[in-house]
């Protein structure tokens, strides 16, 4: 198996893999893998699993890798990286590879096929936020979904552990609970990292050696606090050798540009890296910060003449080395991993400079005293690893109870995941998603597309939440039109409009809030969706379509015990039993002058579009009808359950949304629905709706369920998760390219 994999390794990459890669190809990934910084970490968290899933040990190996980086990490260069091994090795029709990190986190397609192996690349914040049912740029009703596929047939890898502040804890009890409650199918967690400290998850470790023996030597920067910024620029043209790259990281944003200016008044051409790029930008700057010389090249190692200012955006993820990196003094973890962009592939056969300064507002003391023990000094990689510096323990992670009560995703839900995430003083420095355009009326009219793609940039809410009142705007959650954000709409991941013509962005520096110049705009997607319903599908052969597509969903994944099975398929059939009632079939026929008789569950799009329809009931839900039927026709709650959370709206908590009352989700207590005779001979007599008292009484058996021992939430997401794919599916059936007049 060794010499296969050794093949498979070679023809992805280019290269021989180390033995202990063909270890993990050959065994499994272990618990623990620590490694030092250069040592193909990267290349050891996807490629023994992906041999492993294709070849050697599909039946054993989850069909999920979710490769964590910190947050502050840029994760477009190993998203990359991926992307062209799986190129090289012919899989990428085979195996799904999806980025979710910045305004990339938005990206959806991934959880429409979970049958289909594939690669997550994400950042901490917004991978474990989603394990929290608190998806950071996740849909509220999309939750539920990123939840139950991020829990269950997945491989957990997460990158540089130490590096991740609360989220070390919350990952490793979330794999606690896992392994406690139980899941649909085996899922797992390896942690990486270049330097030993208090955690020790139990289970298997593995401990690569220095392959690559690179040196850097270390030396302490004497820079004045009093004029801290200016000092260090001046230190910084004095420590660069031309020729070479010179690697500047800086504990802030705010100071990374301030350092970067300082740079520029001494005539120093720098350039400025950091996450708050729009994702063209960011692909660009990247690019130019690791290009390498024209005489050398890219596997040597090869630089350019350059000096580079960032941010931690650059301890995990990019393949950055420069001869001299100047740091300020920080977390050991992160220290290591700043050493570890110093000479990185040894292509200094001397060795680099590792530069240290102690900023105004100090930093760890026992960091301090290593270094300064170390000075003039040359270290190794494995030298960094092997040193004990006293670390502070990671703060504790979500207890049992918190991870239950986050299962519950109401419409209005305040509470927050922040604390296990980052630190307290790490929240600012969280990301919304911000995007700009121009506007006469001085803010965006009701007809303002949705800002996605390339249009976002991650901005830091601290600095968001200090722009004047009135420069963000939202579409509101309630009636969907745009309006001035309030300061609690800014969480992570909220995407916002900003107006252009304030400035806000520069194409070479990113994010900059102070900067005048109007923003140049990024074309907004299309305004209408690229594929419709293209015919009128009748209420029961929708149904029936869904169980079919439930079932192949089921014979296509592990298998599950035989009543969960049956409780999905019937949920299928019965989700959309609530769209006989007037209300929807009124929405349905609105404005169409062709709809067949009898009670359908989709309407027919063409190319000429609607007169404006304002619905009777706005927040009216018809899972909420589909429970009510099932529930007074005393079926199994399993079923019930399911087939009203196949939206995200009716999972746990029920009530009315905005003014509605005493609607329900746009019922009123004594409607009165038809009889619904499905083509199974399955019959659903007319009846009265009783609302009274529903909603307490669908929170204490939908509690009861998820706590049922051999369910429980990881099972019970996941259950969720196949009724919804089954009805997208079955939808999709009849889906076609949005017709032009021209094609009539």
């Amino acid at each position: 198996m060794t010499a296969e994999f050794g093949t498979f390794a070679r023809t992805a990459t280019g290269f021989t893999p180390y033995p202990y890669q063909s270890a993990l190809a050959a065994e499994g990934l272990p618990t623990l893998l620590e490694a030092p910084t250069g040592a193909g970490k990267t290349v050891a968290a996807v490629l023994p699993w992906l041999y492993r899933r294709l070849v050697a040990a599909p039946g054993d190996t989850p069909r999920r890798l979710v490769l964590v980086l910190p947050r502050h990490s840029l994760a477009d260069q190993t998203f990359g990286r991926i992307s062209g091994w799986l190129e090289r090795l012919g899989l990428t029709d085979e195996v799904g590879l999806h980025l979710l990190a910045g305004a990339a986190a938005q990206e959806g397609g991934w959880r429409r096929a979970p049958e289909r192996s594939a690669i997550l690349v994400g950042t901490h914040d917004v991978l474990l936020s989603r394990a929290l049912m608190r998806g950071y740029a996740d849909a509220r009703t999309m939750a539920p979904v990123s939840y139950a596929l991020l829990h269950t047939d997945a491989q957990w890898v997460f990158d540089e552990a130490h590096l991740l502040g609360p989220g070390l804890s919350t990952g490793a009890q979330l794999q606690l609970l896992r392994d406690r409650l139980g899941t649909a199918a085996a899922t797992r967690t390896m942690w990486m990292s270049s330097v030993r400290g208090p955690f020790t998850p139990g289970g298997s470790t593995v401990r690569a050696p220095d392959t690559t023996g690179t040196l850097r030597r270390i030396a302490r920067l004497d820079v004045a606090p009093g004029r801290y910024v200016a000092a260090l620029a001046r230190a910084v043209v004095g420590a660069h050798v031309p020729g070479t790259r010179t690697v500047v990281v800086l504990n802030s944003l705010e100071r990374a540009r301030a350092v970067h200016a300082g740079l520029a008044g001494l005539g120093c051409a720098a350039l400025l890296l950091h996450p708050h790029f729009r994702a063209a930008d960011r692909r660009r700057v990247l690019a130019a910060a690791c290009a390498v010389s024209a005489s050398a090249s890219a596997e040597d190692g090869g630089e350019r003449d350059l000096v580079l200012v960032t941010t931690p955006a650059v301890e995990a993820g990019p393949d950055l080395s420069g001869r001299t990196v100047v740091t300020e003094l920080a977390p050991w973890a992160s220290l290591v991993q700043r050493a570890g962009r110093c000479n990185r592939h040894g292509e200094h056969p001397d060795g680099g400079d590792l530069l240290w300064c102690t900023p105004p507002e100090g930093g760890d003391a026992a960091v301090a005293r290593w270094l300064t023990a170390h000075e003039g000094r040359a270290v190794s990689p494995g030298d960094l690893l092997a040193a004990r510096v006293e670390t502070p323990p990671a703060p504790s992670g979500p207890r049992r109870e918190d991870v239950l009560a986050l299962f519950d995703s109401p419409a209005d839900r305040t509470d927050t995941v922040d604390q296990w995430i980052c630190g307290p003083a790490e929240a600012d420095s969280l990301p919304a998603l911000a995007a700009w355009r121009a506007w006469e009326s001085g803010g965006p009219g009701e007809e303002e597309p949705d800002p996605a793609g390339t249009e976002l940039c991650p901005v830091p809410l601290g600095e968001l939440r200090r722009l004047p009142a009135g420069r963000a705007w939202l579409r509101d959650a309630l009636d969907g039109r745009w309006r001035p954000a309030r300061p609690d709409d800014l969480r992570p991941g909220a995407r916002v409009l900003l107006d252009a013509r304030a400035g806000g962005y520069l194409p070479d520096l990113g994010w900059s809030p102070t900067s005048p110049a109007p923003v140049p705009c990024e074309a907004p997607g299309p305004r209408t969706p690229a594929y419709v319903c293209a015919a009128w599908v009748g209420l029961d052969q929708h149904l029936q379509e869904t169980a079919e597509e439930a079932g192949l969903l089921l014979a296509a994944l592990p298998q599950l015990p035989t009543e969960l099975g049956e409780a999905v398929v019937v949920a299928a059939r019965y989700h959309d039993l609530g769209k006989c009632h007037d209300a929807f079939q009124e929405k349905l026929r609105a404005g169409r002058t062709d709809p067949p008789a009898g009670l359908l569950a989709k309407s027919r799009n063409g190319a000429d579009p609607l007169p404006p329809y304002r619905p009777a009931r706005p927040y009216f839900r018809h899972e909420l009808v589909s429970a009510l039927l099932l529930w007074h026709g005393g079926h199994h709650p399993l079923v019930t359950y399911l087939a009203a959370a196949h939206h995200g709206h009716v999972r746990i908590t029920v009530r009315p949304r905005g003014d509605e009352a005493p609607l329900l989700l746009g019922v009123a207590d004594g409607d009165r629905t038809p009889p619904v005779d499905l083509s199974t001979g399955e019959h659903f007599p007319a009846r009265t709706l009783d609302t009274a008292g529903f909603p307490q009484a669908w929170t204490e058996r939908a509690l009861a369920l998820r706590d049922t021992p051999g369910l429980g939430p990881f099972r019970l997401a996941f259950l969720e998760t196949l009724v919804r794919v089954a009805d997208w599916r079955a939808s999709a059936r009849h889906d076609g390219p949005l017709p032009t007049p021209a094609d009539r």
